[in-house]
């Protein structure tokens, strides 16, 4: 189907409800009937406008629209509720959202943002809006967290486009922030926002870890597995997007998660996705130890039992699992230094960073914190 065509048929199926429960369920707040009927009408301009911020498209792609704004749909209760990511995914990439001065609510304010992720990215571009001089405090590159999801899940293209802009708009400082140097930028500038993104991977904690490859290592170099064994170890989104990447580079490739496939973090459609696609998948094991032999690796998992998220008992039955590569995706957590000092100089903070999960709550994130910060500059 034409991407025309498409958006045409799932404007259509909106039955713009008084009170939209799709609404309700998006983090955002998006008014969907409305940017929905704008879409129809071909008005792609005021429908980016109206969502009012750069990672619509990112949203379209990569937010779990069965669990947000599909799955609030009242037509979901009869079947599949509206596309409204597939809408979105095409009306942003012909009518990409543009950061520009709309307003002076933040005039002559000099505003800082650590890390170009998408919390800080939304609200640097809502402060810059409002004619605040914006400043980025990014170590890695633009985006870091986004580009290590594989393009078939998320084109390339549409982040380079945000980068583009948002560099042409804002003054970037390629700097690492520590708890130590927050207090310095706080005292330069009128306010700060900390959207630094969780940089530090989880450890598997057990013997030989080291032989173990970092999954935001693995993402970028996973095209040398080619019919080889791989196994990755977690649970979430990055493990589907690590084992699915695998797969398409021609691994065999098992998923093993310490808990029940019911408990996995993951989207739903991602885990259909690498079943469909030959992941295979062990449940209730957690690795016990990783050793090198002449064969490759060696990885002993032992049984666990799990009630849910929270409980989880570690068995002494153990069991080998042989491969070339080990992938540790368990995810990874906020500098806690730095998370203690921004608590301690009380600025506001969003994204990953501050527990957020998802493109849509880090979106979320940086507009409460735009519109606070905005609120504070003119009392």
């Amino acid at each position: 189907m034409a991407a025309i065509d498409l958006v045409r048929e799932q404007c259509g199926r909106c039955l713009h409800c008084a009170k939209p429960p799709c609404a309700t369920a998006c983090p955002i707040g998006n008014d969907i009937p409305e940017f929905l009927h704008l879409a129809s009408c071909g008005k792609y301009g005021d429908a980016t406008k109206l969502i009012g911020h750069p990672f619509g498209e990112v949203c379209g792609y990569v937010c779990p629209h069965e669990q947000y704004c599909r799955g609030g749909c009242v037509l979901s209760k009869k079947g599949l509720g509206v596309f409204m990511g597939a809408v979105e995914r095409e009306v942003f990439a012909a009518n990409p959202y543009r950061i520009e001065r709309v307003g002076n609510a933040a005039r002559g304010k000099r505003v800082a943002v650590v890390g170009a992720g998408v919390s800080g990215l939304t609200f640097a571009s809502k402060l810059y809006e409002q004619g605040a001089d914006v400043t980025v405090f990014e170590a890695n590159c633009y985006l870091s967290t986004l580009r290590l999801i594989p393009s078939f899940r998320l084109p390339e293209r549409a982040l380079d486009a945000i980068e583009k802009q948002a560099k042409d708009k804002f003054c970037t400082v390629e700097q690492k922030v520590d708890g130590k140097s927050l207090a310095s930028i706080q005292a330069q500038f009128d306010a700060a926002y900390i959207a630094a993104g969780t940089a530090k991977e989880y450890s598997l904690g057990v013997e030989g870890e080291n032989f173990a490859t970092p999954y935001s290592v693995f993402l970028k170099k996973s095209s040398v597995v080619g019919g080889k064994r791989v196994v990755v170890l977690g649970g979430g989104n990055t493990a589907m997007d690590c084992a699915r990447l695998a797969v398409r580079n021609g691994a065999d490739v098992t998923v093993a998660y310490r808990r029940q496939k019911q408990d996995m973090p993951a989207f739903d459609a991602e885990v259909r996705g690498a079943e469909e696609e030959g992941v295979k998948f062990v449940f209730n094991v957690a690795p016990a130890m990783l050793r090198r032999t002449s064969n490759g690796l060696v990885l002993t998992v032992a049984q666990t039992v799990s009630q849910g998220r929270e409980r989880l008992t570690v068995t002494d039955v153990t069991s080998d699992m042989e491969c070339a590569v080990v992938v540790s995706a368990l995810g990874a957590c906020a500098d806690k230094e730095l998370a203690q000092a921004a608590e301690r100089l009380k600025l506001l903070s969003g994204g990953d960073f501050a527990g957020g999960k998802t493109v849509a709550q880090a979106v979320a994130d940086g507009l409460r914190a735009a519109r606070k910060t905005i609120e504070n500059f003119n009392r």
